[in-house]
């Protein structure tokens, strides 16, 4: 197991832990303190605690060779699990926001303010300490699961963390003239969390949906694709090139087809092409570390196109 395998499988046990811990911290307060943003806060990390058992299990087959059944390995499974990731975060958000706007206009609801404040406090100061060790541990695994895990901590964070900013006004209100509005504090607050949370796993299920439905990757990446491609290619002999760049999860799949005339391709053995090929990936790899890559060498160009369709 290379050092970013091993980083990653500490980083997701850490998720593990620290979302059973929030879950029986958020439900245990939930009903000392008949809230349903706390509520709602220990259902989204019971939510993140099952997603992250099953990210453990796919980070692990990520790593496995190709085999009879999955030919091309398994890197697919990262972004079904982000875009599974993305879809329950939203649908649960979705269901809390119309929970409640219904008890909005029914009134409201009591709550104890006093013990649900200690609980936000304690909740939002764990989430984002744990979003910052998984960003840490995204950024030097070049991990895309724990990318989307960090995220999930954010969020998580902020909605305790917004908790805990509305329990201490509904302390202020209950000693005020306001005092009739206490009721309706929670559920507002839980509106206003929706609204400000819910563009982030929608976002995840976007650009997760796009890598399934094979979209190209982002004009910057591309671009630097494109650059690099270009540079070892210059003081080659060739006529064009044609480039395909895929982006799956982590791994970063690179279709490059180099047109030469017929009296370059007398230069082109297959020796000098596995050159081309180790000189390319190299350079490639320097900037992806999670790579694959196929450099094809032709004359004729209706093979560029009959790489993904049949030519006229």
């Amino acid at each position: 197991m290379t050092h970013q395998q091993e980083l990653e499988q500490r980083a997701l046990k850490l998720t593990i832990f620290g979302n059973a811990g929030m879950v029986l911290l958020g439900l245990v307060f939930a009903v000392i303190s008949s809230s349903e943003a706390i509520l709602f806060d220990g259902v989204f990390s019971a939510i993140h605690l099952a997603i992250s058992l099953l990210s453990l299990r796919v980070a692990r087959l990520l790593y496995l060779p190709e085999d009879k059944e999955f030919p091309f390995g398994y890197a697919m499974f990262e972004p079904l699990l982000n875009l599974g990731k993305g879809l329950v975060i939203a649908i649960v958000a979705i269901f809390a926001l119309f929970s409640s706007a219904e008890s909005m206009l029914n009134g409201g609801r009591p709550i104890e303010a006093g013990v649900a404040i200690w609980y936000a406090i304690a909740a939002s100061t764990g989430c984002l300490i744990l979003a910052w060790q998984q960003y840490r541990y995204a950024q030097a695994s070049h991990s895309p699961i724990l990318d989307v895990d960090a995220k999930n901590w954010l969020i998580d964070g902020l909605i305790s963390g917004a908790v805990a900013v509305a329990f201490g006004l509904i302390l202020f209100l209950q000693h005020s003239s306001l005092e009739s509005l206490v009721p309706y504090a929670d559920p507002a607050l839980v509106i206003l969390l929706v609204l400000f949370v819910l563009p982030i796993p929608i976002q995840t299920v976007r650009d997760n949906w796009a890598q399934i439905m094979g979209q190209a990757p982002a004009d910057s990446l591309r671009q630097q694709v494109n650059d690099i491609v270009g540079n070892v290619l210059q003081p080659l002999p060739h006529e064009d090139y044609h480039l395909r760049p895929l982006m799956t999860g982590r791994l970063i799949y690179v279709q490059v087809y180099v047109k030469v005339s017929e009296q370059q391709a007398k230069d082109y053995g297959v020796a000098h092409v596995d050159k081309m090929r180790e000189q390319l990936y190299q350079q490639l790899q320097n900037a992806f570390p999670y790579l694959a890559m196929d450099l094809i060498v032709t004359c004729d160009r209706n093979w560029i196109h009959r790489a993904t369709m049949p030519a006229d």
